[in-house]
């Protein structure tokens, strides 16, 4: 798995990185998939690529290509939920087999699922370890009750 990790102190640092590691997966899809990506400011998924990686019909064999791994740490995570960075990490976050978010709190684990579940209509895994993890489970909770 291509491995990106955010460990940034401040906002400027978690922006920075977020960016670099935004240009690193958009330059593997390029060179993966034979793809060109004109408009690099666009939000980007797969979808919009056009590239399902349930098929095995791509330019690349689903298995040959490991997938991106992002990990974050709590200090850096506190910046990437701000509303200023929030979307982007979103962007990278789904664009990602595997997001670890470690040394986190209780409520940036709620953060990251409600952030998930409200933008995106994906299916959201969350682990945790025990009642640390309450908030968490609860936000996935309200959030599935108020939908229905």
């Amino acid at each position: 798995m291509i491995l990106k990790k955010i460990e940034g102190e401040t906002e400027i640092d978690v922006n920075m990185e977020l960016d670099i590691f935004r240009s690193e997966l958009i330059a593997k899809i390029e060179e993966l998939f034979h793809v060109h990506i004109d408009n690099q400011i666009k939000r980007i998924s797969w979808k919009n690529l056009g590239i399902d990686l349930q098929k095995k019909n791509n330019q690349i064999n689903s298995e040959e290509f490991p997938g991106f791994c992002l990990l974050i740490t709590g200090s850096s995570l506190v910046h990437a939920l701000s509303n200023q960075l929030k979307m982007k990490f979103l962007e990278l976050s789904t664009m990602c087999k595997t997001v670890i978010c470690c040394r986190v709190t209780p409520l940036q684990k709620a953060q990251v699922v409600e952030l998930i579940m409200n933008n995106d209509n994906v299916i959201t895994l969350a682990i945790g370890d025990g009642a640390n993890d309450v908030s968490m489970i609860q936000s996935k909770l309200k959030i599935q009750y108020h939908d229905e």
